[in-house]
């Protein structure tokens, strides 16, 4: 019984270790910004900022991106209603930000929003993109481009670290082992399981295939 104790309690440790890893490596590379131009600004708000109001940080951040010259091009993004959408497209406007360089992608998750950006990427014909999101969402966002073939990546945070954001943070940690398996272990696990499946069904035929030449050599020995 001791033994099985601290082998849970070894099993803990190592979660908790890598849970803080994972916290660690989400904070420095949210913390970090990296490049200053591309040819496509994304502007993703979160849950934790649905409301035009909670995302002119998030907008305000665009607009001086914009002004200078760091992107020519603005597709905003997030679960927000199509009301909250307008209105964060008015706010950009108001700012200075022309109507024709703003693109709206509606979508329900990350990596939903992503995959349409890099697909209006593709049709203007843009390879590189500038992430404007809280800092802890960015290394999400950035893995769901790199997974879209979106290798050209630079990244404009918004927030300061701040103990208030403690449960977005921990939320995020978990979406992010969430997209991870979905996005990458979960098709390799199927990947493998199709390649057994056709080694398997390949040795059956190749059984099948011996069985009938040895009763056929049988038989011949027989006659």
């Amino acid at each position: 019984m001791r033994r099985l104790f601290k082998l849970i309690f070894q099993l803990v440790g190592v979660v908790l270790v890598f849970v803080l890893l994972t916290v660690i490596w989400i904070l420095f590379d949210g913390l970090t910004d990296l490049g200053d131009k591309a040819e496509v600004g994304f502007v993703m708000s979160t849950p934790e900022s649905p409301e035009a109001g909670n995302n002119r940080p998030l907008l305000d951040r665009a607009v001086k991106l914009f002004k200078d010259d760091d992107f020519p091009l603005i597709i905003i993004s997030g679960s927000t209603s199509k009301h909250e959408m307008e209105a964060m497209t008015k706010y950009l406007t108001e700012k200075g930000v022309p109507a024709n360089v703003i693109l709206v992608d509606e979508a329900a998750t990350t990596p939903e929003a992503v995959r349409k950006a890099a697909e209006i990427m593709k049709v203007h014909d843009a390879t590189s993109v500038m992430i404007v999101t809280e800092y802890y969402h960015v290394t999400r966002t950035k893995l769901a481009f790199l997974h879209e073939g979106v290798v050209s990546l630079q990244k404009a945070h918004v927030g300061t670290l701040d103990k208030g954001d403690a449960e977005a943070i921990g939320r995020e940690v978990f979406a992010l082992y969430d997209y991870v398996a979905r996005a990458y272990v979960l098709p390799e696990l199927e990947k493998i399981k199709d390649e057994a499946k056709v080694g398997i069904d390949k040795a059956k035929v190749d059984a099948e295939a011996a069985k009938k030449k040895v009763e056929k050599d049988l038989d011949g020995a027989a006659k």
